[in-house]
């Protein structure tokens, strides 16, 4: 089945803008009409997915346009492919960092979510001053996340 911009940015849950983007990037190639309309086929809205998940992941869009354009650079499945694996590598290694990050910040969400049950029934008004002293308040302001709780 074939899908105008719009029916697609509505399946994708997106805006057509955001299609008209990633069609500029080299990253999305829509089917033409030939009175120039755009269609896209499952195909191109399940490639349409894979880079909205990837961007999703704050990958580069400019590195995604490159993976997306490697085939047609190559003349010989060998070069394809060893360029496809590379450029494969490098995404992984951005993940895996991002990945760390990811558990670490979800590690201090976790701490601070357990050491804030120590200011339930707490009477008082949640600031600095109310809680100087408090060991509970000096433990949660140990968690990165309660930095931006803090006034």
């Amino acid at each position: 089945m074939n899908y105008k911009i719009g029916e697609a940015a509505e399946r994708l849950e997106v805006s057509v803008a955001t299609l008209r983007f990633y069609e500029q990037k080299g990253l999305a190639r829509p089917l033409r009409s030939a009175g120039g309309t755009r269609y896209y086929n499952e195909e191109g809205l399940d490639r349409l997915r894979v880079i909205l998940d990837l961007a999703h992941l704050e990958l580069p869009l400019d590195a995604l346009a490159e993976l997306a354009g490697i085939r047609a650079e190559h003349t010989s499945g060998d070069s394809a492919s060893r360029a496809v694996e590379n450029h494969l590598a490098a995404l992984e290694v951005e993940l895996v960092e991002k990945q760390k990050r990811l558990r670490a910040m979800l590690a201090d969400l976790r701490l601070a979510r357990q050491r804030l049950t120590g200011c339930h029934n707490c009477p008082k008004r949640p600031t600095r001053e109310n809680c100087a002293g408090c060991a509970v308040a000096d433990d949660l302001l140990a968690t990165r996340v309660m930095c931006l709780v803090w006034d």
